[in-house]
Protein backbone atom coordinates (compact mmCIF):
# COMPACT_ATOMS: atom_id res chain seq x y z
CA UNK A 1 0.00 0.00 0.00
CA UNK A 2 1.53 3.06 -0.93
CA UNK A 3 1.98 5.79 2.08
CA UNK A 4 2.07 9.25 2.48
CA UNK A 5 2.94 12.06 5.28
CA UNK A 6 0.23 14.59 6.70
CA UNK A 7 0.90 17.84 8.87
CA UNK A 8 -0.61 17.72 12.21
CA UNK A 9 0.73 21.17 14.09
CA UNK A 10 3.55 21.28 12.49
CA UNK A 11 4.75 17.83 12.23
CA UNK A 12 4.92 14.97 10.01
CA UNK A 13 2.74 12.07 10.89
CA UNK A 14 2.32 9.04 8.53
CA UNK A 15 -0.66 7.77 6.26
CA UNK A 16 -1.59 4.84 4.50
CA UNK A 17 -2.35 6.40 1.87
CA UNK A 18 -0.91 8.58 -0.50
CA UNK A 19 -0.26 12.61 0.40
CA UNK A 20 -0.44 15.57 -1.29
CA UNK A 21 0.15 18.58 0.90
CA UNK A 22 0.79 22.46 0.19
CA UNK A 23 4.16 21.94 0.64
CA UNK A 24 3.96 20.00 -2.88
CA UNK A 25 1.08 21.33 -4.52
CA UNK A 26 1.36 24.89 -3.48
CA UNK A 27 -2.66 25.57 -2.69
CA UNK A 28 -3.18 26.63 0.90
CA UNK A 29 -5.21 28.97 3.13
CA UNK A 30 -3.64 30.69 6.02
CA UNK A 31 -5.87 34.01 6.52
CA UNK A 32 -9.49 35.00 6.69
CA UNK A 33 -11.65 34.49 4.62
CA UNK A 34 -11.52 31.60 3.91
CA UNK A 35 -9.67 30.16 7.41
CA UNK A 36 -9.39 31.54 11.08
CA UNK A 37 -7.19 30.56 14.03
CA UNK A 38 -7.89 27.37 15.50
CA UNK A 39 -9.77 28.54 19.12
CA UNK A 40 -11.59 25.13 19.83
CA UNK A 41 -9.40 21.92 19.43
CA UNK A 42 -11.25 19.54 16.71
CA UNK A 43 -13.28 16.59 18.39
CA UNK A 44 -15.79 16.26 15.19
CA UNK A 45 -14.76 14.90 11.92
CA UNK A 46 -17.29 15.85 9.45
CA UNK A 47 -17.16 13.65 6.09
CA UNK A 48 -18.55 15.09 2.97
CA UNK A 49 -19.00 14.59 -1.18
CA UNK A 50 -18.07 17.24 -3.03
CA UNK A 51 -21.16 17.26 -5.20
CA UNK A 52 -19.23 17.24 -8.46
CA UNK A 53 -16.22 15.26 -9.69
CA UNK A 54 -13.72 18.23 -9.26
CA UNK A 55 -10.34 18.10 -9.55
CA UNK A 56 -8.45 19.22 -6.23
CA UNK A 57 -7.35 22.45 -8.80
CA UNK A 58 -10.90 22.97 -9.30
CA UNK A 59 -12.11 22.63 -5.95
CA UNK A 60 -9.92 24.59 -4.61
CA UNK A 61 -10.36 27.21 -6.60
CA UNK A 62 -14.39 27.22 -6.43
CA UNK A 63 -14.23 27.55 -2.42
CA UNK A 64 -11.29 30.17 -3.02
CA UNK A 65 -14.06 32.04 -4.84
CA UNK A 66 -17.06 31.67 -2.31
CA UNK A 67 -14.63 33.09 0.45
CA UNK A 68 -14.35 29.53 2.06
CA UNK A 69 -11.58 26.42 3.20
CA UNK A 70 -11.10 23.21 3.30
CA UNK A 71 -8.58 20.68 5.27
CA UNK A 72 -8.58 17.54 3.16
CA UNK A 73 -10.00 16.64 0.15
CA UNK A 74 -9.85 13.11 -1.25
CA UNK A 75 -9.30 12.71 -4.97
CA UNK A 76 -11.65 10.82 -7.14
CA UNK A 77 -8.24 8.45 -7.39
CA UNK A 78 -8.09 7.95 -3.59
CA UNK A 79 -5.09 10.76 -2.78
CA UNK A 80 -5.24 13.25 0.53
CA UNK A 81 -4.66 16.52 -0.77
CA UNK A 82 -4.10 18.79 2.22
CA UNK A 83 -4.81 22.51 2.06
CA UNK A 84 -4.02 23.68 5.47
CA UNK A 85 -2.78 22.81 9.28
CA UNK A 86 -5.89 21.47 11.03
CA UNK A 87 -4.47 22.03 14.69
CA UNK A 88 -3.61 25.82 13.48
CA UNK A 89 -5.74 26.71 11.18
CA UNK A 90 -9.77 26.23 11.19
CA UNK A 91 -11.12 26.63 7.47
CA UNK A 92 -14.14 27.92 6.74
CA UNK A 93 -16.38 24.65 5.32
CA UNK A 94 -19.38 23.71 8.15
CA UNK A 95 -20.95 26.87 10.22
CA UNK A 96 -21.97 26.84 13.29
CA UNK A 97 -20.59 25.38 16.50
CA UNK A 98 -19.88 21.79 15.60
CA UNK A 99 -18.35 23.13 12.28
CA UNK A 100 -15.90 25.40 14.79
CA UNK A 101 -14.95 21.68 16.81
CA UNK A 102 -14.59 19.73 13.68
CA UNK A 103 -12.22 18.41 10.70
CA UNK A 104 -13.82 17.90 7.09
CA UNK A 105 -12.62 15.36 4.98
CA UNK A 106 -14.20 16.15 1.59
CA UNK A 107 -14.54 13.26 -1.18
CA UNK A 108 -14.82 13.69 -4.54
CA UNK A 109 -18.60 12.43 -5.70
CA UNK A 110 -21.29 13.79 -7.99
CA UNK A 111 -23.70 12.41 -5.18
CA UNK A 112 -26.77 12.49 -6.94
CA UNK A 113 -28.42 14.69 -9.79
CA UNK A 114 -31.40 16.18 -10.29
CA UNK A 115 -34.35 14.96 -10.91
CA UNK A 116 -34.32 11.51 -10.01
CA UNK A 117 -33.46 8.66 -12.45
CA UNK A 118 -31.13 11.20 -14.25
CA UNK A 119 -27.97 9.52 -15.29
CA UNK A 120 -24.78 10.84 -15.12
CA UNK A 121 -22.49 10.72 -18.41
CA UNK A 122 -18.48 12.31 -18.13
CA UNK A 123 -16.62 11.73 -15.07
CA UNK A 124 -18.59 9.62 -12.25
CA UNK A 125 -20.27 7.68 -14.83
CA UNK A 126 -19.02 4.42 -13.32
CA UNK A 127 -19.99 4.72 -9.98
CA UNK A 128 -22.54 2.31 -8.11
CA UNK A 129 -25.60 3.93 -7.59
CA UNK A 130 -27.92 2.92 -4.56
CA UNK A 131 -31.50 3.82 -6.18
CA UNK A 132 -34.39 5.41 -4.09
CA UNK A 133 -32.61 6.13 -0.96
CA UNK A 134 -34.53 8.59 1.68
CA UNK A 135 -33.09 10.90 3.47
CA UNK A 136 -34.67 13.70 5.55
CA UNK A 137 -37.23 12.32 4.16
CA UNK A 138 -36.18 13.16 0.45
CA UNK A 139 -35.52 10.07 -1.93
CA UNK A 140 -32.29 10.13 -3.75
CA UNK A 141 -30.32 8.04 -6.07
CA UNK A 142 -27.18 8.34 -4.63
CA UNK A 143 -23.75 7.39 -5.71
CA UNK A 144 -21.04 5.48 -3.86
CA UNK A 145 -17.59 6.59 -3.41
CA UNK A 146 -15.00 4.08 -5.15
CA UNK A 147 -13.83 1.14 -2.90
CA UNK A 148 -10.36 3.47 -2.95
CA UNK A 149 -11.78 6.44 -1.75
CA UNK A 150 -12.97 4.27 1.22
CA UNK A 151 -9.83 2.58 2.23
CA UNK A 152 -8.21 6.20 2.21
CA UNK A 153 -11.15 7.80 3.79
CA UNK A 154 -10.17 5.26 6.57
CA UNK A 155 -6.79 5.56 6.71
CA UNK A 156 -7.55 9.23 7.30
CA UNK A 157 -9.67 8.81 9.79
CA UNK A 158 -7.73 6.58 12.09
CA UNK A 159 -4.52 8.71 12.29
CA UNK A 160 -6.58 11.74 12.89
CA UNK A 161 -8.77 10.10 15.79
CA UNK A 162 -5.32 8.95 17.30
CA UNK A 163 -3.23 11.98 17.18
CA UNK A 164 -5.93 14.33 17.85
CA UNK A 165 -8.06 12.03 20.42
CA UNK A 166 -11.14 12.11 18.59
CA UNK A 167 -13.61 9.05 19.75
CA UNK A 168 -13.90 6.89 16.90
CA UNK A 169 -17.49 6.72 17.06
CA UNK A 170 -20.92 7.15 14.97
CA UNK A 171 -23.84 8.70 16.52
CA UNK A 172 -26.33 5.85 17.06
CA UNK A 173 -29.61 5.63 17.74
CA UNK A 174 -31.00 3.67 21.11
CA UNK A 175 -31.19 0.27 19.33
CA UNK A 176 -27.55 0.88 18.23
CA UNK A 177 -28.10 1.57 14.48
CA UNK A 178 -26.76 4.71 12.76
CA UNK A 179 -28.87 7.71 12.48
CA UNK A 180 -30.47 8.54 9.43
CA UNK A 181 -31.44 11.70 10.76
CA UNK A 182 -30.04 15.11 12.04
CA UNK A 183 -29.48 15.36 15.45
CA UNK A 184 -30.57 17.20 18.02
CA UNK A 185 -29.04 20.25 19.55
CA UNK A 186 -28.44 18.21 22.65
CA UNK A 187 -26.82 15.38 20.77
CA UNK A 188 -24.65 18.02 18.78
CA UNK A 189 -23.55 19.72 22.01
CA UNK A 190 -22.91 16.23 23.54
CA UNK A 191 -21.32 14.13 20.51
CA UNK A 192 -17.44 13.71 19.92
CA UNK A 193 -16.74 11.55 17.29
CA UNK A 194 -17.31 10.76 13.12
CA UNK A 195 -20.45 12.27 11.77
CA UNK A 196 -21.60 13.20 8.49
CA UNK A 197 -22.93 16.30 6.99
CA UNK A 198 -26.41 15.05 6.85
CA UNK A 199 -26.42 14.89 10.43
CA UNK A 200 -25.61 18.18 11.22
CA UNK A 201 -28.66 19.74 9.13
CA UNK A 202 -31.59 18.57 7.11
CA UNK A 203 -30.41 20.91 4.40
CA UNK A 204 -27.91 18.23 3.38
CA UNK A 205 -27.56 14.52 2.10
CA UNK A 206 -23.72 14.30 2.05
CA UNK A 207 -22.18 12.19 2.06
CA UNK A 208 -25.11 9.16 2.00
CA UNK A 209 -25.13 6.04 4.63
CA UNK A 210 -22.95 3.49 2.20
CA UNK A 211 -20.15 4.92 4.04
CA UNK A 212 -21.07 4.26 7.55
CA UNK A 213 -21.44 0.71 6.78
CA UNK A 214 -18.71 0.22 4.78
CA UNK A 215 -16.33 1.89 7.86
CA UNK A 216 -18.41 0.55 10.47
CA UNK A 217 -15.36 -1.28 11.41
CA UNK A 218 -13.39 1.34 12.67
CA UNK A 219 -15.38 1.69 15.85
CA UNK A 220 -13.79 -1.64 16.97
CA UNK A 221 -10.21 -0.59 15.93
Amino acid sequence: METGEIILDGKKVAVDAPVVTWEDHGMTWTKPPNVVARELPPDLIIWHWTGGENSPEGFYGTLNNRGLGITFYITREGYIYQYADPVIYDPKDTGGGMGRRSISLEIANYGFLWPTGKLKTGRGADRVVDQGVTVHGTIYNIARFYDHQITTVAALTKVLCRELEIPMVFPREADGSILHREMTNKEKRGFKGIIGHLHKTNQKVDPGYHIFDELGHLEAA
